[in-house]
Order: C-alpha cells, then structure tokens, then sequence
C-alpha cells in the first residue's frame, strides 16, 4: 500500500470514527422546535375553532388532507373538509374545543403526530342540544417551505355507542 492510499484509508477510517455516532440520531434542538411550532398550531387552530373562523381554521390542513369525523364518510381534501366544517362551524349552537396531551416528531423531521382530547357541543336535527367528549389523533406534514400541515385528522366519542334494538 502506497502512503498516498494508506493516508486516504487513515483520513476515510477517521471519519468513520468521528461522525458515527451522530448517525441516526435526531437533531434534538430541531425536533423540540417542530414540537413547539405543532403546539402552537394546535393553539391557533383551537382559537379559530372557538372564533368559528372556516377560512383560518381550514388553514391548517393540507390540499391532501383527510378527516375522520364521528358518525361521517371520510373527507378527503382541504375544499370538502372546508364544505364539511362550514356546517358545523354555521351552527349557532356549535362549539369544538380540544387539548393537546403528547406531540411526536419522526426521527427523520418530516411526519409528526399529536393527540389529546376534544369537547363538541352542537343541535340535533330535532333541535336538541348534544355535548360529546372524545378524543382525536392528528398527523402532521412538513411542507417544502418548512411549515407543518395536517394530513389526517381523527376524533372519536368517549361516550358509548348507541346499541342496536
């Protein structure tokens, strides 16, 4: 072996040594900033809920998005979740607040998740006022331009099933 390969190996085989052992590992300080900026989201969200703010709260999520509503088909796309909402958030009576119990940012940066639990008050068909609580999983995207949007949202009632005669 030459010394100009073996000085090649020697340089190669430190920064094997070196930079190993960051392999795989998360940025620490990157992923607590995505966590903050999802907890952030999910206050601003939970305002425009409160506001019945479609336009602002309909932000959040992404073209592609999709949301699983108790007792609903599934609603793919910004356009019908903002079609879908615009009912509820129409409803006098309506109210949607949640809390935010655990945030989770993959190793990689890109997907992350929250959960939490979740009040609804809305009207039945024959006038009567309905409270449910529940809870609900959300999984988040990061966008090329470094924001985070939801890609699938989940909510369903801690209150029992209705039992079939």
């Amino acid at each position: 072996m030459t010394k100009k390969y073996f000085l090649s190996f020697l340089a190669l085989a430190l920064s094997f040594v070196v930079f190993m052992p960051s392999w795989g590992k998360t940025n620490t300080n990157t992923q607590e900033a995505d966590v903050r900026s999802i907890r952030e989201l999910e206050r601003m969200a939970r305002e425009a809920a409160e506001a019945k703010d479609l336009d602002r709260y309909v932000s959040f999520y992404a073209d592609d998005a999709v949301l699983f509503w108790p007792g609903a088909p599934m609603v793919t796309g910004r356009a019908a979740i903002r079609e879908f909402m615009q009912v509820f958030l129409s409803m006098p009576a309506f109210a949607l607040s949640f809390e935010t119990a655990k945030v989770e940012v993959s190793r990689a940066g890109d997907l992350a998740y929250s959960y939490g639990t979740n009040k609804v008050t809305l009207v039945d068909p024959n006038g009567k006022r309905m409270k449910d609580r529940g809870k609900y999983l959300t999984v988040y995207r990061k966008q090329p331009d470094g924001t985070w949007k939801v890609v699938a949202d989940i909510g369903n009632s801690d209150l029992p099933a209705p039992i079939p005669e």
